[in-house]
Parts: structure tokens; sequence; C-alpha cells
């Protein structure tokens, strides 16, 4: 699943806040498993090309290694992913909005 596209919601838009894209970082953390969560690069630039689209994956994706930037996983919440994996697709992409409320930012967690 992939998300982030702040700028017109389409996926065809990537930028980082400050309105440009960022290096990539390491690829240290693999996409060994379900719910490994990452920076969605644009694509046609190839690397250093990350705005402010992620992913989280469906299921273990090692073709991703040294392509995309991933920095984490999903810890709790797996019934969410499971929820989005099985809404109805067109052309892989859900019929329905998706939108996710109340996310539980974490304040002062520094």
């Amino acid at each position: 699943v992939q998300g982030g596209d702040y700028v017109n919601g389409s996926g065809g838009n990537s930028e980082a806040f400050d309105g440009g894209k960022f290096s990539d970082e390491n690829y240290a953390v693999q996409h060994l498993k379900r719910g490994t969560i990452g920076m969605a690069n644009d694509g046609r630039g190839g690397p250093h090309s990350n705005g402010s689209q992620f992913y989280i994956t469906f299921a273990p994706a090692p073709w991703m290694d040294q392509q995309y930037v991933a920095f984490g996983c999903l810890i709790e919440g797996m019934s969410v992913l499971d929820d989005i994996e099985n809404v109805e697709t067109y052309n892989e992409r859900p019929k329905r909005p998706l939108n996710i409320h109340d996310c539980g930012l974490l304040k002062n967690a520094l």
C-alpha cells in the first residue's frame, strides 16, 4: 500500500515539505516481512528522489532492497493492514477512498 501524495492525492506527485526531494539514507533495513515501512522514490529519478510518499508492504519484497529505503516495520495494527488489503481494487487502486484518521501522533516522543 502506498500513500502520501499530499499535493494532488493521485499518487502521481511526491515532494518533500520543502518542495524538493531528499537523498536515500541507507539500505540497512531489508524488505523481509509483511508490514515493512519505507519511502517511495519517484521511480523515474532513481536513487535520491524521495519525496512525501511512503509504503507498507503486504508481503516480503526482497526485490525492493537496494532500490527503496525501508526504515522500519509495523509493530502493532496488523489488523488495519489486513483491512486495507481486503478492500476491492481496480487496476491496483482501491475502489473506495482509504483515509487515515486519528493516527495517534506521538507528542514529545524524543
